[in-house]
């Protein structure tokens, strides 16, 4: 699957490249259009509401609770019509460069190579380009077989109205971010665009063309007060280097990067939609940048902002996002969210303390490129109990590395300011500690019957999580555990009804098809709920009886693989491969997109809409880990889960991590491992498939029946 052939002229089916800070996508005949963005190109200016005396959680909680039509008036005013109330803050796009060939193209079509990272384009069958973004110097390269001129498109940063406030309708309301014109200059071999606006930061992509190359990047004032001198100075440094030497360079980082790891299941659909995950993961994700928002290094080429303005969603997006790089071995790919996060306490830390008047660090659920709040549904864009699961990035870095000094010096420090945060906005009564206001996202949207009888499942869930980790640092640390455990004491059992089904909250069960499974986090990613005894199973098969009798009309995209993650912990192989393949026939473009929608019409959902997002082929590939390898609670266990399907076929993964800091690499046919290698950090004993065995540092080559 190394190589894609695509044919389009619409730009999410073009074909993406990046560096994990640059990322462009080649599209489109007459010209040809290269896309040009970076993650952290956004507009900061803070919605006016935002800075209100009356933004803050004590006049949410007093406007939510009361009952008055004008409260529940003016509660959308100043939390959820923010977000689609002006344009700004919003991820913008820098726009474009545009190839004019001569003669015109019959027949573009591209071949994009994942396994270096390139994009050749076709006339027919003459090669007439190749493209893409550098790794080690993070330019653009653009090599020409045939004469073309260049043209710089820069966007009108259009914002679109839709229903459900994502701004993903189509509908142009002519509403813009009011920057003034940029204009196209020249300079020798230089074509550049600056684009001013309303604060001091500027941006433009420069152009450098020499001979038959072209050299592009995409320059920010937060590079250098003067960035178009310093992106010549990065252009002519590349153009120095040549094209070929630069690709040499640059495709041995990505052959390096592809060894990391590998999972091969004989199932070409399951098979290329992983690989592909992982090639988009590391175009968009590296060490020292920031981590990817909801499109990545690439936003929507169509002039206006990106869908959901193209943030940071804390509510399941982010959290799917970063859900399996660890178990893939792509540490220095996704160490960035975690970075992210910790660089940015201080601006937590005023979050927790101006909008929730406590101590410690809570963030924004719908949140800026630099940690603030950008409003939408307030339930989930406000709730504190996000922050807990944005805080789970620390708990699995820690364990599946088993870095110690990250336990110290990360994740136990950024746990106990959340867990002081959340102590301060919890309430007691009757010897039992509830929030103020509790929902379960994205339940119920922005009704009033969203907020739950507290606590919901949901933030139930993340509550008893919280202190549960912060018992565990604590022990393993030698700190106190005491106020931790006092905590824990007071919250009430999940609850689940008579007949053994995970509810919403105390009084109903999910009433209806959801795209959101968040009422069953007690199950996963918490595993509050291993499926281990009796009861517990009990628990599973009710709850996933429940699930199914409601159907899967009101899921999108990542439902698909979020309910293979919970098939595959209950050894349901059957169906969560059934799940896996509807989520990569159904909402995968060719090119690896995931497309939220039932945009092909198979009939899977009621949604067919296509707004581009990415968190949920890090789902996918998480549930497929999770088909293969499981190792929590002490246990790895190998091939436990596979669908029928694949019994007979010969299985295998490499370098794949579990939990403990170990390394997996096994294969397996007819039920019996033929091969099993184990790399474990330290001398440890561990328990594989029920058999246990002596590791010494380094790896052990063993042999085991399933």
């Amino acid at each position: 699957m190394d190589k894609i052939e695509l044919k389009t002229e619409r730009w999410d089916e073009g074909a993406p490249i990046g560096n994990g800070k640059i990322g462009s996508i080649v599209y489109g005949s007459n010209p040809i259009k290269i896309t040009v963005d970076r993650t952290d190109l956004w507009d900061l200016r803070p919605n006016e509401v935002t800075l209100e005396k009356g933004f803050n959680y004590a006049n949410l909680v007093r406007l939510s609770t009361s009952g008055i039509t004008e409260d529940w008036k003016e509660r959308e005013r100043l939390f959820e019509d923010i977000f689609m109330g002006k344009p700004y803050p919003s991820k913008i796009t820098a726009g474009r460069i545009e190839l004019f060939f001569t003669p015109r193209l019959e027949d573009a079509r591209y071949v994009l190579d994942t396994s270096s990272a390139i994009v050749k384009i076709y006339d027919g069958d003459e090669l007439i380009a190749e493209v893409f973004s550098d790794y080690i110097t993070l330019v653009g390269a653009v090599k020409l077989y045939r004469k073309a001129s260049v043209k710089i498109h820069v966007p009108t940063y259009l914002s679109f109205a839709s229903e459900n406030g994502s701004g993903i309708g189509d509908k142009d309301v002519g509403v813009t971010l009011g920057y003034p014109k940029a204009e196209i200059k020249t300079d020798g071999d230089f074509k550049w665009y600056e684009q001013k606006t309303h604060t001091d930061y500027s941006f433009g992509i420069v152009t450098k063309n020499v001979g038959d190359e072209i050299y592009y990047t995409l320059a920010t004032t937060d590079d250098d007060k003067d960035y178009v001198s310093f992106a010549k100075n990065a252009l002519d440094a590349a153009a120095e280097i040549g094209f070929d030497k630069l690709f040499v360079a640059h495709k041995r980082s990505w052959q390096r990067c592809n060894k990391k790891s590998s999972v091969k299941t004989g199932d070409k659909l399951l098979d290329d939609t992983y690989k592909k995950s992982w090639y988009l993961f590391r175009c968009c994700s590296r060490k020292g940048c920031y981590p990817m928002p909801l499109q990545g290094v690439w936003t929507a080429d169509n002039d206006s902002l990106p869908p959901w303005k193209g943030d940071y969603h804390h509510d399941t997006n982010t959290e799917l996002s970063y859900q399996s790089y660890l178990a893939a071995n792509r540490i220095d790919e996704g160490v960035s969210f975690v970075e992210y996060l910790w660089k940015l306490r201080p601006a937590f830390k005023k979050f927790a303390k101006e909008f929730f008047g406590v101590k410690g660090i809570l963030i924004p659920s719908c949140s800026t490129l630099d940690g603030k709040p950008m409003g939408g549904w307030a339930q989930y864009s406000l709730s504190p109990t996000m922050t807990i699961w944005a805080a789970q990035s620390f708990d699995d870095y820690y364990e599946y590395t088993a870095d110690e000094k990250f336990l110290k010096t990360r994740a136990y420090p950024f746990f106990k300011e959340v867990g002081s945060a959340i102590k301060g906005i919890l309430k007691e009564r009757d010897g039992k500690l509830y929030l103020p206001l509790s929902s379960s996202p994205e339940i119920f949207d922005n009704e009033p019957k969203a907020y739950l009888t507290p606590n919901s499942n949901f933030d139930l869930s993340l509550l008893i999580y919280l202190y549960k980790t912060l018992v565990k640092y604590a022990g393993i640390l030698g700190e106190p555990t005491d106020e931790y455990k006092e905590i824990l004491s007071k919250f009430d059992d999940i609850a689940i009804d008579e007949d053994g089904v995970i509810m919403l909250d105390k009084t109903q069960r999910l009433p209806e098809t959801h795209r959101h499974f968040s009422h069953l986090m007690c199950l996963y990613p918490l595993r509050l709920i291993p499926y281990d005894t009796d009861e517990h199973k009990r628990v599973y098969n009710a709850t996933i009886a429940h699930l199914e009798s409601l159907g899967t009309g009101y899921w999108v995209g990542f439902s698909f693989p979020m309910a293979a993650q919970i098939y595959a912990l209950s050894g349901r192989g059957n169906s969560a491969y059934e799940k896996l393949t509807q989520f990569a026939k159904g909402f995968v473009g060719e090119n690896g997109f995931h497309l939220n929608g039932d945009y092909k019409y198979y009939g899977y959902t009621w949604f067919h809409y296509r707004p581009f997002t990415l968190e949920s082929l890090y789902a996918f590939c998480d549930a497929l880990h999770l088909l293969l390898i499981d190792g929590f609670g002490g246990e790895i266990k190998l091939f436990s889960a596979l669908p029928d399907e694949w019994k007979e076929r010969e299985i295998e993964i490499k370098n794949i991590r579990v939990r403990g800091g170990l390394s997996v690499s096994a294969k397996t046919k007819n039920g019996i491992i033929t091969k099993l290698c184990v790399k474990s950090p330290t001398d440890k004993t561990v328990t594989i498939n029920g058999a246990a065995y002596s590791l010494k540092k380094g790896e052990k080559d063993r042999k085991a029946h399933v």
